[in-house]
């Protein structure tokens, strides 16, 4: 096993352990940060892309800097960041929930100066670390996608995945990527479980095994398998799939009976960046109503967290606003971060495909 792997194996593991809107910021802080690149992370797929074409061209306007911009699952980000603290691949990060925390546990963020983020009073307080370590800058909403040419009526429950006009045409994603591990969740708790209780998401995998014809490594790639036409129905996240619809891929996503399920963000300034400043920067603009209304437009559809900004195009069809998201199926991460690497564990072994 590699030193990189091994890290990566004790990350998992450690998860058990535990300018303002208006302003013309350029011309403000702009001065302050010049010739310096910000090494920033994203997630692969359609988060990638948005960041590119929507956030990099507005961290640029405001600070007149550049970024540059890797696409990191979560778990692998940490792995890098515990094996170089002294001097860290990057100065802000984006986060799941899960990781996230461990991140704080184990010291890796540094807190934000509050002064250079202004538009954090436009969120809401519980969607800013109590310590001032990070705040969530966006919202994922998940349901069964579905390929709309295959398929002619739109799947209502997770128990439809189990119908035998499916098989070899069900994707899953592996534990690794938060979806996977969300989904797994929402599955035992629509069959009596829980994020401590995974026998029944487990047993239903198990019956399901039939119909899977692949499992992808992240949602990026199980988009990928949607294009490519070697799946027909799995859950994903409805930026993916509004991404892949304007590629011109007939998928569509329907609500499960057991309601949304919901993923929430962060971005964190990293411990021992050299350009604390200029990553507090990167986060407002990240939080700004710019930014945020156009990730909610075609084809991105991430949920906002600024207050300011209305939800709008296919988000309005699920949520008019953030407090109706309380009601979607969420995780309580400090129970499962504590089992995560078992799941992990288990999976693997149990699904062959």
């Amino acid at each position: 096993m590699s030193k990189i792997d091994l890290d990566r194996r004790r990350i998992v593991q450690a998860l058990g352990a535990l300018g303002a809107v208006g302003l013309p910021l350029s011309g403000v802080i702009g001065n302050a940060y010049a010739a310096e690149s910000l090494a920033a992370t994203t997630f692969p797929g359609a988060w990638e892309e948005s960041h590119r074409k929507i956030l990099l061209p507005a961290f640029r306007k405001a600070t007149g800097q550049s970024a540059t911009l890797t696409a990191s699952q979560a778990v692998d980000t940490l792995t890098k960041l515990t094996g170089a603290r002294a001097n860290p691949p990057f100065d802000v990060v984006m986060m799941d929930e899960g990781p996230y925390l461990i991140g704080v546990s184990q010291g890796l963020f540094e807190p934000m100066p509050t002064s250079k983020v202004p538009n954090l009073a436009d969120l809401p307080a519980k969607f800013i670390d109590p310590k001032g370590l990070g705040a969530y800058t966006s919202g994922q909403v998940y349901g069964i996608a579905y390929n709309t040419e295959k398929i002619k009526q739109a799947p209502t429950s997770w128990n439809d995945l189990l119908k035998p006009q499916f098989k070899g045409r069900v994707g899953l994603v592996g534990l690794d990527s938060t979806l996977g591990l969300v989904w797994m969740v929402a599955l035992a708790k629509m069959l009596g479980g829980d994020e401590a209780h995974m026998d029944p998401a487990f047993d239903f995998v198990r019956r399901l095994m039939p119909n899977v014809g692949a499992v992808a490594a992240n949602p990026g790639a199980l988009g990928t398998l949607f294009q490519q036409g070697q799946i027909d129905i799995s859950c994903h996240y409805i930026n993916n799939v509004e991404s892949l619809k304007a590629k011109g891929v007939p998928v569509a996503l329907a609500r499960p009976a057991s309601n949304w399920g919901l993923v929430r963000s962060t971005m964190n300034i990293v411990k021992n960046t050299k350009m604390a400043d200029l990553a507090a920067a990167y986060i407002n603009t990240a939080l700004s109503v710019e930014v945020q209304q156009q990730m909610t437009a075609a084809p991105y559809f991430v949920a906002p967290t600024n207050t300011k900004v209305p939800f709008g195009g296919a988000l309005a069809q699920i949520a008019q606003s953030s407090s109706e998201l309380e009601s979607f199926v969420q995780v309580d991460w400090a129970k499962l971060n504590p089992l995560r690497a078992g799941y992990i564990d288990r999976f693997n072994r149990e699904v062959k495909v």
